[in-house]
């Protein structure tokens, strides 16, 4: 009798304490699913963080057949009046750090006449908003994404001279254009995008010709002559678009000779509907712009007729470290690796990312005009 007390004893702390055992794991299992839930989009932006860092430029539009680029799905926006430019100088801006820089910053006023159609009760998707880029090599202040297959002494290149030598003598020296010209923003700076929101556009001053025009606007004002070619070269027909963009960077050097340094504006996409589409960001005293990522090509073995591929890598590094130096957080990753993009065309030519669709115009325009500032003085401790 004594033994089987101790049984029943024995049984009825084990099923207690079992009881107990499920009960703590059900509860650790709900409070970690809550804290998960409530910080999903902090896990969300951390885990794209690394997707981001490996310099995405080849937007989805790349991958689809070119029929899709016709009249009915771009967005048309003619009924809009044109936007004053009116400009006033920000003297104290606030770097991420807290310190304050003296460069002084154009400041575009906001694009208000800019509404992108949708329809009523149209789902909605999230954006995801951070800072993004501080990975791969760095150097300094500033990070590169390496995937050219070699060893890239950053210092090293750093030390050698662009080849170029920008003058102020009227002569246009920079030609700012765009392969994929009908590439577009958000207008909205309000978290979600629609379920019909498309990012391109045949009216140039919502696309990424406003931002080549504000990229322009800082040259010039700084005495640096520039041409900006609004070509169309994605539409009607994507495909073909670098071909096509290829020929216009050729009629303009010969046209104008002087012309030293070409850059190919677009803006990236990253992200789906699904999970959410990523908007990176850096801020300019209190205001919001959208950072960018330059791009710098290489050819290891001869394969791309692409020699002198070192010489742009030089200006890439150079425009990245002074980018960070004049504002803080400017920059993703620089990209590194075997493209080409008709980087080939001179000894200074670049590809630079403005933001991803879901930035806003106002957003990508106010990085143009910082991006001016950045390639200025660049051009100067040349």
């Amino acid at each position: 009798m004594l033994i089987n007390c101790k049984k029943c004893k024995n049984f009825i702390l084990y099923f207690l304490s079992t009881i107990s055992t499920v009960i703590c794991c059900t509860c650790l299992a709900i409070r970690t699913y809550d804290f998960f839930h409530d910080n999903l989009n902090f896990f969300e932006v951390f885990a794209i963080g690394f997707i981001m860092s490996q310099g995405k430029s080849d937007n989805p539009a790349s991958n689809i057949d070119a029929s899709c680029c016709n009249p009915n799905e771009i967005i048309s926006l003619d009924t809009h009046k044109p936007t004053n430019t009116d400009t006033h100088t920000d003297e104290t801006a606030s770097n991420n750090d807290g310190t304050e820089s003296t460069q002084s910053v154009e400041l575009s006023q906001d694009i208000t006449d800019y509404e992108i159609p949708h329809g009523n009760n149209e789902k909605t998707f999230k954006i995801l908003e951070s800072h993004f880029g501080d990975t791969g090599i760095k150097f300094e202040n500033f990070y590169v994404n390496n995937k050219s297959g070699i060893e890239l002494n950053v210092a090293e290149e750093l030390a050698k001279k662009p080849d170029m030598s920008i003058k102020k003598d009227g002569s246009p020296q920079v030609l700012i254009y765009h392969t994929h010209t009908c590439e577009s923003y958000m207008d909205k700076d309000q978290g979600f995008f629609y379920e019909s929101f498309y990012p391109r556009t045949e009216d140039k001053r919502y696309s990424v010709v406003r931002v080549g025009n504000a990229i322009c606007e800082s040259l010039q004002k700084a005495g640096i002559g520039s041409i900006h070619d609004t070509t169309c070269h994605d539409f009607p027909s994507f495909n073909g678009s670098y071909k096509r963009s290829s020929q216009t960077i050729d009629r303009n050097l010969t046209e104008n000779p002087s012309i030293q340094v070409t850059i190919d504006i677009h803006r990236d996409t990253v992200g789906t509907n699904e999970h959410g589409k990523i908007k990176p960001t850096f801020k300019v005293g209190n205001r919001k712009a959208a950072q960018i990522m330059i791009m710098a090509g290489c050819d290891l073995d001869g394969s791309m007729a692409f020699p002198d591929w070192e010489y742009n890598l030089r200006f890439a590094l150079r425009l990245q470290k002074t980018a960070e130096a004049l504002y803080p957080g400017m920059t993703r990753a620089m990209f590194f690796g075997p493209v080409k993009y008709n980087m080939n065309k001179t000894h200074s030519s670049l590809l630079i990312e403005v933001g991803t669709d879901v930035n806003t115009l106002n957003e990508a325009v106010f990085t143009g005009s910082l991006l001016g500032n950045v390639l200025v003085k660049v051009f100067e401790e040349i």
